[in-house]
C-alpha cells in the first residue's frame, strides 16, 4: 500500500450546490464552478477517500443524485443518503401533481366541491413535504464521527455537523459583499442569510478564502484567528479558456452575436451596480467622441440583473453610443474562447470582487486586461495588466485608448496575460484545499 493511500483524508464534501445548478440551468454560476472543478479534482486526488452530501434542504438532495448520473467524473462518489428519503419525497411529489391535475379537470367541469376537497388534501400534502424537508438531517453522526473533514463549499455549517467530536470542519468564503457592501444587492434579505452563514463559523472550525483580500475582510469582520483561514486563488477552465486562433469559428461567433468586423473592446458579467458597467461606457463614449474613433465597438456580455435600467440610461444619453454598444445577453461557454480571443482589450471595472475571474478567463484567452485596483482583482491580475480606480473615468478611457493606438502594447500585454495565466490552476487550487484539511488535522 503506498504512503499516499495509507494517509488518506476521508472527506464528506456538500454539493448542495451542484443539485442546485441540476435543478436550474441559470443557477450553474461562478460558484458553481468552483464546487465541480473542486469536487471533480478532490475525486481524482489519491490523498482523499470523498463522500459527497447535501447539507441544504429534502429537494436538492433529488436534485444532486439527478446531479451525479450526469457527470461521469463524479458518478461513483457515495452520496451519504439512503435512497428511502430520495424515494419518499419522489413519491409525495408523484401524489402531489396528480392532485394539481385533477384540480385542473375539475376545474373544467366546474365540480366546486370536488375541488375543494382536492385543495385541501393538496395544502396537507404540501405542508407534509415541508415539513419533511424540514427536518430533514443531512449528515448523520456515524458518519460525521468516521470522517476527517467536512467540507461545506458555500452555505453555512449545519448543526448535525458542528456536534462532531471528530472531524474538522471547513466552510468557503467567496466574498463578504452581503455585510460590507449591502447597497450592491437587490434583496434586503440576503444580508440577513450571509450573516447566518458567517454565524455559523465557530473559533474551532477552519474557513477557506478565495482571495488574500476577502480573507482580509473576513478576518476583521469575524474578529477570527487568521491562522484558521486559508487561502486557495481560483482557476479559468482551460478546455473552455484558451486562445482561439480558428479563424472560422471567430468569424461566426461575430456573426451570432450582430459583432461588426472591426475592433471591440469586450467586458463580462451580470449587468448590475456593482460591476459598474455604466462606468465603462461612460469612458468609451468619452474615448470615441473626444478621439473621433470610427471603427470601435464596447461589447456587453451576460444577462441584466437588478438596476439594469441604469446601464440602459448611459446608452441613451449619446444617441451614437447606440450603434456602438452591443449587447449580446446570455452567452455559453461554449462560445466565450472566441468572443475572448477576438477583443482588442477586456475592460472589467468592478467596484469589488471576492476573486474577479472574468480578467483571469480573458487573460487565459491572451487578451489584455484593464480592471479595477481594488479589492481581489490586483491579486489576480498581477503584473500582466492594468488597473485603475474604478471612478476614475480619464484613467480607464486612457488605458483603453493606449491600447487601441498602440499594436506592440497590445502584443505585450497578451503575452503576460497568457504567463499570469499560467499560476492559476484547478489542480493548484485543490492542493492548497488538501493542505489546509492536513494543516487542520495536525
Amino acid at each position: 500500500m503506498s504512503i499516499a493511500r495509507q494517509h488518506q483524508i476521508k472527506v464528506i464534501y456538500d454539493i448542495s450546490v451542484l443539485g442546485q445548478g441540476h435543478m436550474h440551468q441559470r443557477a450553474r454560476t461562478g460558484i458553481f464552478r468552483v464546487v465541480e472543478s473542486i469536487a471533480e479534482n478532490l475525486a481524482n486526488s489519491k490523498e482523499c477517500d470523498l463522500l459527497f452530501c447535501v447539507s441544504q434542504y429534502l429537494h436538492l438532495l433529488d436534485a444532486s443524485f439527478g446531479y451525479l448520473e450526469t457527470n461521469p467524473k463524479l458518478a461513483g462518489i457515495p452520496l451519504l443518503h439512503s435512497s428511502f428519503a430520495r424515494v419518499f419525497y419522489r413519491q409525495l411529489l408523484d401524489v402531489y401533481n396528480m392532485l394539481g391535475l385533477q384540480i385542473q379537470a375539475n376545474d373544467a367541469g366546474n365540480a366546486v366541491a370536488e375541488k375543494a376537497v382536492f385543495d385541501h388534501l393538496k395544502n396537507n400534502l404540501q405542508n407534509a413535504v415541508q415539513i419533511m424537508g424540514g427536518s430533514f438531517v443531512p449528515v448523520d453522526a456515524n458518519n460525521l464521527e468516521s470522517a476527517d473533514i467536512f467540507h461545506s463549499p458555500y452555505d453555512e455549517i449545519p448543526v448535525s455537523a458542528k456536534q462532531t467530536s471528530k472531524a474538522q470542519i471547513f466552510l468557503t468564503i467567496y466574498d463578504l459583499i452581503p455585510v460590507l457592501y449591502p447597497q450592491f444587492l437587490l434583496s434586503e434579505q440576503i444580508p440577513l442569510l450571509y450573516k447566518k452563514t458567517l454565524a455559523s463559523i465557530s473559533q474551532k472550525d477552519w474557513v477557506i478564502c478565495i482571495s488574500h483580500s476577502t480573507k482580509n475582510d473576513l478576518c476583521n469582520y469575524l474578529k477570527i484567528d487568521a491562522s484558521r483561514v486559508f487561502v486557495t486563488h481560483l482557476a479559468a477552465e482551460p478546455t473552455v479558456f484558451y486562445p482561439c486562433r480558428d479563424a472560422e469559428q471567430l468569424a461566426s461567433t461575430r456573426r451570432k452575436y450582430g459583432i461588426p468586423d472591426a475592433p471591440y473592446i469586450l467586458s463580462l458579467g451580470t449587468l448590475e451596480p456593482r460591476k459598474n458597467l455604466d462606468g465603462a461606457i461612460r469612458s468609451f463614449a468619452k474615448l470615441i467622441e473626444e478621439q473621433n474613433i470610427k471603427d470601435l465597438y464596447l461589447v456587453l456580455v451576460g444577462t441584466p440583473g437588478w438596476k439594469y435600467d441604469k446601464i440602459m440610461e448611459e446608452v441613451s444619453k449619446q444617441n451614437f453610443l447606440k450603434e456602438r454598444i452591443i449587447f449580446t445577453g446570455y452567452v455559453p461557454e461554449s462560445d466565450l474562447a472566441a468572443l475572448y480571443s477576438s477583443a482588442l482589450a477586456f475592460v472589467y471595472p468592478s467596484f469589488y470582487e471576492g476573486f474577479g475571474l472574468p480578467p483571469l478567463e480573458a487573460m487565459q484567452c491572451g487578451v489584455p486586461v484593464i480592471t479595477s485596483n481594488t479589492s481581489s482583482l490586483p491579486e489576480v491580475v498581477g503584473e500582466a495588466g492594468i488597473m485603475v480606480d474604478p471612478k476614475d473615468t480619464d484613467a480607464l478611457c486612457h488605458s483603453m485608448l493606449e491600447i487601441y493606438n498602440k499594436s506592440s502594447l497590445q502584443e505585450t500585454m497578451s503575452l503576460k496575460s497568457l504567463a499570469q495565466a499560467k499560476l492559476f490552476s484547478w489542480q493548484r487550487c485543490t492542493d492548497e484545499t488538501i493542505a489546509a484539511y492536513r494543516t487542520a488535522l495536525s
